[in-house]
């Protein structure tokens, strides 16, 4: 049996229900045009009075809302059956001021174009709280973006200002020429200015994060130094001066100077002062200052530099006198080196070294069997000098017996060996040399006269230390270079008080005094710098004997010894020193005196 459908209800029980449900239905007549279907709620004819009167309404007119509404509406209702679109929650209000909660819903049923009006509170008071917590989120996130960009342009801002004064501290930098390395903790090189890379002639752009020592080949002293330097708190440190070697082999003299970066103090400045043309001008001041190897820009010293180059072209006997330590070898080497024989021999010898009975046997030579003790012929030194130069120091020691046979030697060109007759032909240049008043002993009897006259064919005098304490600076500096080298130490300069001690001193012993000093202080020496404390006492202390010279020397050698030990009040050492000679031969003085020696 077929089911039973129950019969439709009539229209005015639905009109009657939607009106329980307060919801007015509103059919479309054209365009914004509608009439209600059934009986509307209160509500909805206090919106729209005029319905009650003409049966209809005009959306459009009414409210703006519904109007824009019937725009999704329309499309609704050209779609199938049963489509539908809803409009949201709106308020309107009537003409006595009370506000209406509403909600519109399009439909189409069959060729029915409907508008359902619904008013809502409790959905409408739900979705305001949702919609006003999401507008105040979205205005909370507003402002969280506002915010967020505002201190992001802050940023951007500080950033660009940061650029820009980095920028222009660079381009600052850049423009002086500073050449600056920035190495990190381990040494990587962070940073090259444009001036360290044009002074180590690296390519651009210059290589970075390579270990500092590898762009600056210098020798393990030096590289050790730089590293002791840069482990060194910063306010212990000093400038380091040390060479290096530039791609293509120049070398480079530098002053490094290490700082640590004010940012970070792991991390170090490097900055590298170019110091190569001064140290080659000071290179060619010290040539100017050296002749051969002698030292010295005084002008007593460019007066003897005068004299050797003026008696280097002729072959005449030259005396040198000096107090004792004063270099009178050396100028006899300079002569030498600076003459036609420089490529002959050079034959050296004290006279005060040898004794009496063996000097004629040194300078002539001697025949097997001429006296006691001569066991084979014997060249003597005129002999071994023949075709250059002997060199007689301290003459004026030699016995009167000695000096009859040199000056015969001088004479004739020829010498006869002891124990033999026959005279052999030498061609020798003698250079003597003498810290004696020579004219005294010529006067005394101690020397003889036609002998001075004939080795003083020309002259050169030696100034003492203490004339010519200009050149002090000079001799300190190259006795220091010579004993560091010797030494192995890195002691690189003298510190203005030691200098100044150096300077004070009256020097006794000159320059031979000045060079032992040197060795003695670089000895002591812990640190690269002479200090006071490193001097030998003599120079650091006050002098115990007095400095000023000895007030009235006598004439006579006799006299002038003793006085000289009156002075120093017996000290044979200081004594010696005070009459300019060495310590042995102001002893043998004594004895040749028959003054007691001790």
């Amino acid at each position: 049996m077929a089911h039973q459908v129950p019969d439709p209800q009539p229209a005015s029980f639905f009109a009657d229900l939607f009106k329980s449900f307060q919801v007015a239905i509103l059919e479309q007549e054209g365009g914004s045009r509608f009439r209600p279907i059934g009986q509307p709620p209160a509500w909805f004819l206090s919106l729209y009075p005029q319905v009650a009167r003409t049966g209809h309404v005009t959306i459009g007119a009414e409210s703006p809302m519904l109007h824009n509404f019937l725009t999704d509406a329309a499309e609704t209702w050209c779609r199938e059956e049963g489509a539908t679109a809803r409009s949201g929650f709106w308020t309107e209000e009537d003409s006595s001021g009370h506000s209406w909660h509403l909600e519109a819903t399009a439909l189409r049923h069959g060729h029915h174009n409907l508008l359902l009006l619904q008013q809502g509170v409790a959905e409408y008071d739900q979705q305001r709280t949702l919609l006003q917590a999401a507008r105040e989120q979205m205005l909370h996130r507003h402002d969280e973006h506002r915010r967020h960009r505002r201190t992001q342009q802050e940023l951007t801002t500080k950033l660009e200002e940061t650029e820009l004064v980095k920028d222009d501290v660079l381009a600052i930098l850049q423009h002086l020429g500073l050449a600056i390395l920035l190495i990190d903790e381990g040494g990587r090189v962070r940073f090259l200015s444009r001036g360290a890379a044009r002074l180590l002639d690296l390519p651009e752009p210059a290589p970075h994060l390579l270990s500092w020592d590898r762009l600056l080949h210098m020798a393990k002293t030096d590289r050790l130094a730089l590293q002791t330097k840069i482990q060194t708190p910063d306010a212990r440190r000093e400038r380091i001066s040390c060479s290096i070697e530039a791609p293509g082999g120049r070398r480079l003299w530098l002053d490094i100077e290490v700082q640590d970066d004010p940012r970070d103090g792991k991390t170090k400045l490097l900055l590298l002062h170019d110091r190569t043309e001064v140290h080659q001008l000071r290179r060619l001041l010290e040539e100017k200052a050296r002749f051969h190897d002698l030292i010295g820009k005084s002008p007593g010293m460019v007066r003897v530099y005068q004299q050797i180059q003026d008696l280097a072209g002729v072959d005449a006997t030259v005396l040198i006198d000096g107090d004792t330590g004063t270099g009178k070898e050396l100028v006899a080497r300079a002569l030498h080196n600076a003459s036609s024989r420089r490529d002959g021999p050079f034959i050296a010898a004290n006279c005060a070294g040898l004794t009496d009975s063996l000097l004629g046997s040194q300078l002539f030579g001697h025949r097997k069997g001429a006296f006691t003790g001569a066991i084979d012929d014997h060249q003597g030194l005129f002999e071994a000098a023949h075709g250059g130069t002997l060199f007689l120091d301290e003459i004026g020691d030699i016995p009167h017996h000695v000096q009859t046979s040199l000056l015969r030697v001088l004479q004739e060109k020829e010498v006869t060996r002891l124990g033999e007759t026959r005279p052999r032909k030498v061609n020798v240049r003698v250079l003597a040399a003498t810290h004696h008043d020579l004219n005294q002993d010529v006067a005394k009897g101690a020397f003889r006269a036609d002998l001075f006259y004939r080795i003083r064919v020309a002259r050169i005098h030696l100034p003492s230390l203490r004339e010519r304490k200009e050149d002090i600076p000079l001799l300190a500096t190259k006795f220091l270079s010579d004993a560091q080298t010797a030494m192995g130490k890195a002691v690189g300069r003298t510190s203005p008080a030691a200098l100044a001690m150096l300077l004070d001193y009256h020097w006794p012993g000159n320059v031979r005094e000045l060079k032992s000093a040197i060795e003695c202080a670089i000895i002591h020496c812990t640190g690269d710098t002479l200090e006071p404390d490193d001097l030998p006492i003599e120079i650091r202390n006050e002098r115990p004997f007095s400095t000023s010279p000895i007030p009235e020397l006598p004439t006579d050698e006799r006299s002038r010894i003793l006085a000289a030990l009156r002075h120093a009040h017996g000290n044979r050492t200081e004594a010696a020193r005070a009459l300019g000679m060495s310590r042995a031969t102001f002893y043998r003085r004594l004895t040749n005196l028959d003054l007691p020696t001790d």
